[in-house]
């Protein structure tokens, strides 16, 4: 009898164990693929890149600046898990331990540019936070809710500009608008005064136009994101203008400009694409701003920018601030729209404003003009007052307009410079001038846009002489980063006091990033610290500066000399020319010069005369823009 019940209790213990182990084991294969701590290439999207040998590379994590990613389709809807991967400072928050979960749509998804160290304008507008992990998806019900909200990282605060956009069109007819809009599109300021004078528009129905374009092009449909803040007032303000019936108008009177958000302004918030700033309303105008308003010129609102005037980090892409995310370039999505004056070119290409003021330390009105097909023109250092402008270096920012016509930037900047006369430009200035073409970057291309170039200054009357060549000058350009680095911290600290900012200091604004760096510092902050970081005296910097500028003007003032030059002009938005002028002074105008076939992409034109010869200067540029007639309005419609 034991002897049985001892057989009976092993059959059942062992017939447990058995059970257990199945169970067990079951369990654990049915788990397993639930795991995501690791992802392999296997898990790659299966769909052709362009580009193949890229593709491999993308495939190694953290072997790129591309995030790396795990698509899944579902419904009309694509799943990325991205690993990122790009260039971090210590500053910054380390993201690598961090996956974003992106849902885009496939057509955004399949036309992503590949191994770029920088996010580009394909970049997905729907993202949610970083921070959150991946995990198993229901492609049949997968869609965002209330505990997972959806978060473009590349456009933020619609309702910014949004909210005073709609309260002042409930007011306006927008069919009736809209009927009038085409004769808008790409008008001068001397046409939209014509339309004006013969009651076929108005100075009201011209804000609303513009209003209504940003809207429908800036804030929706294909977001170009220019625009930060938009003035509630401009209609009213606008509508006050035409009950006046005032005789001799200036030529800016009833023309709604856009500014830079580092222009400061009393009655919208000036930021300088920080968020730190992004609600700092400052006590008065910036020079310039009061110059245009007793013009009579309206202020429409404010334009994105590259944060800190592109002061903010190298990996920041160009056109991005923290303030109001990423602005795009609207020839095409996978074209830079270069800055730091980005906004604002965007803005005037678009036809959001009559005008667009930007500001340029080195480049940053030239070559986002080049890159959107605008004409750029940053004036001779002192001609323009910086007065009221968040500075990144005083001694050589210089405010100055991005416009449709070279005769807007000219009657612009006769009002930014208190130039009272008002002479017409003329077509016959290029006539027995001596223009010498730069040989470096594109003007060493003999492409097509280049030989037109050289025919329309030909045709224009000028001798091009080719073959100008400028020194190579490595040790301006790391004493230049140098200098930058103490003029931002000495004379923002003091712009921020003087002006009682919300942020006293450049090191404020650093402690204060770092309390929300997904947000406040997306990219990281390093040029922050290093301007923080340095200790070169007010006079050691005047030093280095004054040999900078005595350098490079040398070295222009040369090569117009001996070469018996009125001009030299530089194609494209590279050349050595478009560096040094601004350290030394010299005003540029850049203008269209046409459009790569393939690619679309816009190409220009630039000049650079003598300091303090910016008339004669714009109206060599007239003379060549009237002859070539390169520009031709973006099309805002999905790309």
């Amino acid at each position: 009898m034991k002897r049985r019940i001892i057989i009976i209790c092993a059959t059942v213990i062992t017939t447990f164990s058995v059970t257990g182990t199945y169970l067990y084991l079951t369990s654990q294969q049915t788990s397993a693929p639930e795991r995501t701590s690791s992802i392999s290439k296997k898990d790659l999207p299966t769909s052709k890149p362009k580009d193949s040998n890229q593709h491999d590379k993308d495939k190694k994590i953290g072997s790129n600046k591309e995030n790396f990613k795990l698509e899944t389709g579902f419904g009309n809807k694509t799943l990325e898990v991205g690993r990122l991967t790009g260039k971090v400072s210590q500053e910054s928050v380390n993201q690598n331990k961090n996956f974003e979960i992106k849902l885009t749509n496939d057509k955004t998804a399949a036309a992503k540019k590949k191994g770029s160290s920088k996010l580009n304008n394909t970049t997905p507008n729907n993202t949610l936070p970083s921070k959150v992990k991946p995990g198993k998806v229901n492609p049949g019900k997968q869609e965002p809710t209330e505990e997972t909200p959806i978060q473009d990282i590349n456009f933020y605060d619609k309702e910014r500009v949004m909210d005073p956009i709609d309260a002042q069109l409930e007011s306006l007819d927008i069919a009736a608008l809209e009927e009038k809009e085409h004769l808008v599109i790409g008008a001068d300021i001397a046409k939209l005064q014509n339309l004006i004078a013969t009651n076929q528009l108005s100075y009201k129905e011209l804000a609303g136009i513009y209003l209504n374009r940003i809207k429908k092009h800036d804030q929706n449909g294909i977001m170009l994101n220019a625009i930060t803040e938009v003035s509630p007032t401009i209609i009213a303000e606008a509508e006050q203008l035409d009950n006046q019936n005032e005789p001799n108008k200036p030529a800016l009177y009833g023309m709604p400009v856009v500014l830079k958000d580092n222009i400061g302004t009393i009655t919208l918030p000036t930021s300088a694409g920080t968020v730190a700033l992004k609600d700092w309303v400052m006590e008065k105008d910036a020079a310039i701003v009061d110059k245009l308003k007793t013009n009579g010129a309206l202020i429409l609102g404010k334009t994105n920018m590259s944060e800190w005037a592109a002061a903010m980090d190298d990996g920041v892409p160009n056109g991005y601030s923290g303030k109001k995310g990423r602005s795009k370039n609207p020839y095409s999505s996978e074209l830079d729209p270069l800055g730091s004056s980005s906004g604002s070119a965007t803005a005037a290409t678009c036809d959001f404003a009559a005008i667009a003021i930007g500001t340029e330390t080195n480049g940053s009105i030239i070559l986002p003009a080049g890159a959107q097909s605008v004409v750029g023109f940053k004036p001779s250092q002192g001609l323009v007052s910086n007065e009221g402008i968040i500075p990144l270096s005083s001694r050589f920012d210089t405010p100055g307009p991005l416009t449709r016509t070279v005769t807007d930037a000219y009657l612009t900047t006769n009002v930014l410079m208190d130039e009272a006369s008002q002479t017409p430009l003329s077509k016959d200035a290029l006539k027995n001038k001596r223009i010498g073409l730069l040989s470096d970057d594109e003007s060493n291309e003999e492409t097509a846009i280049l030989k037109k170039i050289k025919k329309d200054l030909t045709t224009a009357g000028a001798t091009v002489i080719e073959g100008i060549t400028l020194e190579e000058l490595e040790q301006v350009d790391t004493d230049y980063i140098t200098l930058l680095n103490a003029d931002f911290k000495r004379d923002l600290n003091q712009f921020l006091q003087i002006n009682r900012s919300p942020m006293s200091t450049l090191e404020s604004i650093i402690a204060f990033n770092k309390t929300n760096p997904t947000r406040n510092m997306k990219f990281g902050q390093s040029e922050l610290v290093a301007s923080q970081n340095s200790t070169m005296t007010k006079q050691e910097a005047d030093n280095v500066a004054n040999e900078l500028i005595h350098i490079t003007q040398n070295e222009l003032d040369s090569v117009l000399q001996n070469e018996r030059l009125d001009a030299i002009v530089s194609a494209g938005v590279g050349g050595s020319v478009k560096f040094l002028a601004p350290i030394a002074g010299n005003p540029e105008l850049t203008i269209p010069a046409g459009y790569d076939t393939e690619s679309n992409q816009p190409k220009s034109l630039t000049f650079v005369s003598k300091r303090n010869t910016d008339i004669a200067l714009l109206n060599m540029g007239y003379a060549y823009e009237q002859i070539s007639k390169n520009r031709k309005n973006p099309v805002l419609t999905n790309q």
